[in-house]
């Protein structure tokens, strides 16, 4: 992946976030003060370009104490704000940033909420100094944009989601869950040996709790195959992850994927993960490889990091998304 300075960077992936979601009118990256430091808007008269932008800072300027008393230094937070016939969507996933959207009515709130969350990461990721960021959007974040008809979850309640992860030895497994669950990397670790169970609990709105337990699954194949059908009882996904620096590690899948349905007899979904992709000098399996074979057994795809976090919470939250969906 070619390397592009940060601002650059930043700046490609406002416009991807841009392109893919439509009714987008502008988008502004700000530091917790209001200070914008990059911006995107989609008009093409130069004066209403800087309109949009006006009303961008504007805005801020008005919310952005409420924004500090309200969420406080809260790394995380999503908000979207009516206005006339315009929507202002504040989301922020780390210390470092604001990402603001404008967008037309007609952009749904679920579209708003799962784009902005998942960009609001990438810009917190290049703003840390991580040079190997996608300005890519995944496709799995266009398939969870689109689930319950455009509308974010409005059912109540707290909800358990068993997921399991499989894949081979020394793949990152344990890596990707304590990311998830703690926010932390260790480089130094035993591989797991029979099964890790983990759990998080995740609000998917203020009426909705998710709480994933994880389990995770050691990669010994032969050794733990008498134990894994009580392992893999009851789940409700799986993620099969693959080392994207190991050659020949794709051929894993088929593998995983039939140990799954040995146990699981009803049909649940699976995501492949390509991890390490933080490696990208060392990368042997492309995003075109793990494509086609995602498309071959009807799976989604997600190209993950481990070390930087980028598109671990968007692959769990895929999952949310679906066990919602549901219901």
């Amino acid at each position: 992946m070619e390397r592009l300075p940060s601002t650059e960077l930043l700046e490609e992936i406002l416009k991807n976030y841009s392109n893919d979601v439509e009714g987008i009118l502008g988008i502004a990256i700000c530091d917790r003060n209001g200070f914008i430091i990059a911006s995107e808007s989609k008009q093409e008269n130069e004066n209403e370009s800087d309109e949009i932008i006006g009303a961008i800072s504007a805005m801020l300027d008005s919310l952005i104490d409420r924004i500090k008393v309200e969420f406080g230094t809260t790394d995380s937070f999503f908000n979207i704000t009516s206005t006339g016939d315009k929507k202002f969507v504040f989301s922020s996933m780390g210390p470092n940033s604001i990402l603001t959207t404008v967008a037309e009515q007609k952009t749904t709130d679920i579209e708003l909420k799962v784009y902005s969350e998942h960009i609001a990461s990438k810009v917190e990721l290049v703003l840390e100094g991580n040079v190997d960021v996608s300005p890519k959007i995944p496709e799995i974040i266009k398939a969870l944009s689109k689930t319950r008809g455009g509308q974010l979850p409005n059912i109540s309640g707290e909800y358990s989601n068993k997921i399991i992860l499989t894949g081979d030895y020394s793949v990152g497994k344990t890596s990707l869950i304590r990311r998830f669950v703690e926010n932390k990397f260790e480089r130094d670790y035993i591989s797991t040996i029979g099964v890790q169970i983990s759990k998080k609990t995740v609000l998917l709105s203020e009426k909705t709790k998710m709480n994933f337990i994880i389990w995770d699954i050691g990669g010994q194949v032969q050794q733990m195959a008498p134990y894994r059908a009580k392992f893999y009882n009851g789940a409700n996904a799986a993620f099969i992850v693959i080392d994207r620096t190991r050659a020949g590690n794709l051929n894993s899948i088929e593998k995983w994927f039939e140990d799954i349905k040995k146990s699981v007899k009803r049909n649940i979904p699976i995501i492949i993960v390509g991890n390490k992709s933080d490696l990208a000098d060392n990368i042997v399996i492309s995003e075109d490889a793990i494509k086609s074979i995602a498309k071959q057994f009807d799976f989604h795809y997600i190209l993950t990091s481990a070390l930087t976090g980028e598109n671990v919470n968007d692959a769990f939250l895929y999952i949310a998304y679906r066990v919602v969906e549901s219901l």
